[in-house]
């Protein structure tokens, strides 16, 4: 199959495929939009046909037996935000999965942002793990692997992705490549979706402001960001990004400087992706420690 990147995630399931040995969960983990979901839909539905190949072919018959369960967004003073997976859809899913498959060999859950699985979940899903039946599958997706019970990842594989090289990045997208800081999935948007990519480049433009603007500027900045938190994890993850880019050349004690700024931004977005946090207060907090 043609995929972008992460070989040796997708060598290590197709040799599964290949052989009929197949684990009943798998926790797929790393950065956002690199593939996971791609991959994971691919290879569930490549289970459920007993392939021997994940295939770019998808056999309708087959998306009966896959069951998708992710956050719902929800928009609150024009904010929008991720909701938690609440037990209620875990038991949903759990009687679904109960059932003996449609058409496939299997069944096959993919609960993407797993994260968001509030505690009560977690714990009806760990049930789900703790008492397997043969004709079942569960694929966890995640880019916050420390925020899923330990209990839960002691009874998966972990199939680890990474950020794509810039060759292969290149390669496939071109003109998109740096605007898509390693990301396939932001690439494939970028190509048709001309407002995407001039956000992006209006992002690259604002992170300067971010840095250097002036205390009225940032806290302006601050202010317009918190309307609509999904587009500022977007765009803090471009600056995570460039602050890499540019730790490259520099000196020893300048790049432990730049790791710094890094750590507040990623911990400044884990706390943007609370339902309750104050967003603008939090905006503010980040800009001036940066």
């Amino acid at each position: 199959m043609d995929f972008i990147g992460n070989k040796k995630a997708v060598d290590t399931l197709q040799r599964a495929i290949g052989k009929s040995s197949l684990n009943h969960a798998y926790i797929f983990s790393g950065p956002e939009k690199v593939g996971k979901f791609t991959l994971a839909r691919k290879f569930a539905l490549a289970a459920i046909g007993d392939s021997k190949k994940i295939s770019q072919v998808e056999d309708n018959d087959s998306l009966l037996d896959l069951i998708v369960v992710e956050p719902e967004i929800v928009e609150k003073n024009k904010v929008a935000k991720q909701r938690d997976i609440s037990i209620e859809t875990i038991r949903e899913a759990k009687m679904s999965m109960s059932l003996f498959p449609y058409k496939g060999k299997y069944k096959v859950l993919i609960v993407n942002d797993a994260h968001k699985l509030n505690v009560a979940a977690q714990n009806g899903l760990l049930k789900m793990l703790e008492e397997p039946n043969a004709t079942s599958i569960i694929i966890l997706i995640t880019h916050e692997l420390d925020r899923i019970l330990p209990t839960i990842l002691s009874r998966c594989q972990m199939i680890n992705f990474s950020l794509v090289g810039g060759d292969e990045m290149r390669k496939e997208f071109e003109d998109e490549a740096d605007l898509s800081i390693g990301r396939p999935g932001i690439g494939n948007n970028l190509r048709n979706n001309p407002e995407e990519k001039k956000f992006r480049i209006e992002s690259y433009g604002q992170f300067e402001k971010m840095l250097y603007g002036s205390i009225s500027e940032k806290f302006s900045l601050a202010e317009e960001y918190s309307k609509d938190i999904v587009k500022t994890l977007q765009r803090m993850n471009i600056w995570v990004w460039e602050f890499r880019k540019r730790s490259n050349d520099l000196s020893l004690e300048q790049r432990s400087e730049i790791y710094v700024k890094i750590e507040k931004i990623q911990e400044a977005s884990k706390l943007l992706k609370s339902t309750n946090a104050n967003s603008r207060l939090i905006l503010e907090t980040l800009f001036m420690d940066l």
